[in-house]
């Protein structure tokens, strides 16, 4: 006769089911771990490439660095815009489905007298260099530091390096401020409206600053970044008499004058005032553009670059001008139109 095979016995097949669950515990964390060690090695591999990307950036941009050992950070997305690194190359090995989106910091170590190039991400959510407010970030970043400083802080000339990326588009730089702030004016965005339609002078009850603090500043994107500042309403020999406290304002005639290199511009209504100054561009280009200033119940305007007198009923040009928070902080660019100054979100 044949004998019948024998089977497991529940209790053997409860003994192997065990045995084998006691293997994957001790082979699961183990594989886990070199899963995880194999993309950790990966993503330092690509942080790796993205600080020799940033060295490269470095060298065409020497004269922006700072050498004073203020941190000057770089952001992926610039590198990318600027052709040093393809998106390929961000691509987060942790996550494949997003990109590194970290920056750079660049440090002049006096010690060893060279620059240290350190990738963090997420790196606007550290505090390494709230010590320095926007306005002296700036101003060191700068490729001409020295003239900065000896304007004050003004941007002056034909088209000097003030651009900056805000809300999606372009803006310039009036002026880096005592308090750590910057003023602003945009580059690309105006309205065509009459100052006051009932012909009134005064910027409290005026058209244009409802337009200006409602209608306009609501639709930006992020306002956190700004401030209500100081603007000047009224002149008298060249100094200010009347000061204001306000959000969203116009060039002033003095924002005007001041960015002329020019020394033969002395009132805006000479022909130099439109050389060697970049804000005369605008109104030679779109026609008349309101100032904050007005006189004898006229406003005046910049009008093909000099500064002239209009009846405050008529429709004419407007460009906001802003001021950012000093705690504000750029996270990439150099100010130039091709490579603005990136900001980060207060």
């Amino acid at each position: 006769m044949k004998e019948k095979a024998k089977g497991f016995t529940l209790i053997e097949l409860i003994a192997v089911i065990a045995i084998l669950g006691l293997i994957a515990l001790i082979v699961y964390p183990a594989i886990t771990s070199v899963i995880r060690n194999s993309r950790e090695s990966a993503y330092n591999d690509q942080v790796n490439v993205i600080v020799k990307a940033a060295k490269e950036w470095s060298i065409d941009n020497a004269n922006t660095l700072p050498d004073d050992g203020t941190i000057y950070r770089v952001s992926v997305d610039t590198l990318v815009d600027g052709g040093y690194i393809s998106n390929e190359e961000v691509k987060d090995p942790r996550n494949s489905s997003k990109n590194l989106t970290g920056n750079v910091e660049i440090k002049y170590d006096s010690s060893i007298h060279q620059f240290t190039y350190t990738y963090v991400d997420n790196a606007t959510d550290t505090n390494e260099i709230s010590m320095n407010d926007l306005a002296t970030t700036i101003t060191n970043n700068s490729k001409k530091k020295d003239i900065l400083l000896a304007n004050n802080g003004i941007y002056k000339g034909d088209n000097p390096d003030n651009y900056i990326k805000l809300d999606g588009k372009l803006w310039r730089i009036i002026s880096n401020n005592d308090d750590g702030s910057i003023k602003i004016i945009s580059d690309t965005q105006s309205t065509q409206i009459s100052w006051d339609q009932n012909g009134n002078t005064d910027f409290d009850n005026s058209t244009v600053k409802t337009y200006l603090n409602n209608t306009f500043y609501t639709s930006l994107d992020n306002v956190t970044n700004f401030k209500t500042a100081d603007f000047c309403l009224t002149y008298d020999d060249e100094k200010c008499i009347q000061k204001e406290k306000i959000t969203v304002g116009l060039l002033t005639t003095e924002d005007y004058l001041n960015a002329s290199n020019n020394l033969k511009c002395i009132y805006g209504t000479e022909p130099e005032c439109t050389v060697g100054n970049y804000l005369s561009d605008f109104s030679e280009t779109n026609g008349p553009e309101y100032t904050l200033n007005s006189v004898n119940n006229n406003i005046y305007v910049i009008d093909s670059g000099l500064i002239n007198k209009k009846n405050s009923n008529e429709i004419l040009n407007v460009r906001p001008v802003l001021t950012i928070n000093e705690e504000t902080q750029i996270i990439g660019g150099t100010g130039s139109k091709e490579n603005p100054y990136i900001i980060s979100e207060v």
